[in-house]
């Protein structure tokens, strides 16, 4: 299944990859947005909202003015990632670094 990471300010599509159809769409996002993070991709005003990142490596990743509300970060790897002006309400971040 074909997930779209997709700019909460204009609908932009700012990264696509194929994911497992048979996950929960948080699930779904998360993974996309671990090969967004791996292919060096620039999720800026990203539309995140209730991923499932737990335990991902984000470390230096590009998330400003990210829509991160309810999203479970718990024990993500979040070093020298850029936040700033990311809406982190409501987001799970139990053990993240």
């Amino acid at each position: 299944m074909k997930i779209a990471i997709k700019s909460w300010f204009t609908g932009t599509v700012l990264f696509e990859a194929e994911v497992d159809a048979s996950l929960s769409y948080g699930k779904q996002l998360g993974a996309a947005i671990k090969m967004a993070v791996a292919a060096k991709a620039d999720l800026s005003g990203a539309d995140l909202r209730s991923a499932v990142l737990s335990g991902a490596d984000l470390s230096g990743a590009v998330l400003r003015s990210a829509d991160l509300s309810r999203a479970v970060l718990s024990g993500a790897d979040l070093r020298s990632a850029v936040l700033s002006g990311a809406d982190l309400s409501g987001a799970v971040l139990r053990s993240a670094d």
